[in-house]
């Protein structure tokens, strides 16, 4: 199991990272013709920009953390990311050309990094909603009737 990253010093900020993710297809420029796409794989990774923002004792536990557990970055960790779905755990890893660079800023160091994820994580009961949440309008602010309606009020026995 790959190293969990410490509770006891501060996540990503929200406003401190931003996703991107390579496209599942390809597409073909034929000399004649309209183009066409072609899948090239079923897995694709999730990289998030992301900055860390530190005080000193938290810096310490950091770099302590990176360098000690995760065998100077290069292991496997897992990281509770807040995405659309909410705080998700996933399995990360930091990217080599973007290796922590530090910024000292009065009492607060600043790290800056590119780590990737296997996959962007929906969570089941989003997906088993899907034909719900993209046809109805507000959905959120249905979903409680919806599940107490369903579940409570009209049990399947």
């Amino acid at each position: 199991m790959p190293e969990a990253f410490p509770f006891t010093i501060p996540s990503l900020l929200r406003a401190g990272k931003s996703r991107s993710q390579p496209a599942k297809f390809s597409m073909a420029d034929p000399r004649r013709g309209p183009g066409y796409k072609q899948e090239t794989g079923t897995d694709v990774p999730v990289f998030w920009d992301v900055t860390f923002v530190f005080g000193p004792d938290e810096a310490v536990a950091f770099q302590l953390w990176g360098t000690q557990k995760l065998n100077y970055w290069i292991d496997d960790f897992v990281m509770p990311i807040r995405t659309e779905f909410g705080l998700l755990d996933h399995v990360c890893s930091f990217l080599p050309d973007s290796l922590v660079p530090a910024t000292e800023d009065g009492p607060l160091f600043r790290y800056t990094a590119k780590i990737m994820a296997r996959a962007q994580l929906i969570p089941d009961g989003f997906k088993d909603a899907v034909d719900l949440i993209i046809g109805l309008p507000g959905w959120s602010v249905w979903a409680g009737y919806l599940d107490e309606t369903v579940n409570q009020a009209m049990p399947l026995d």
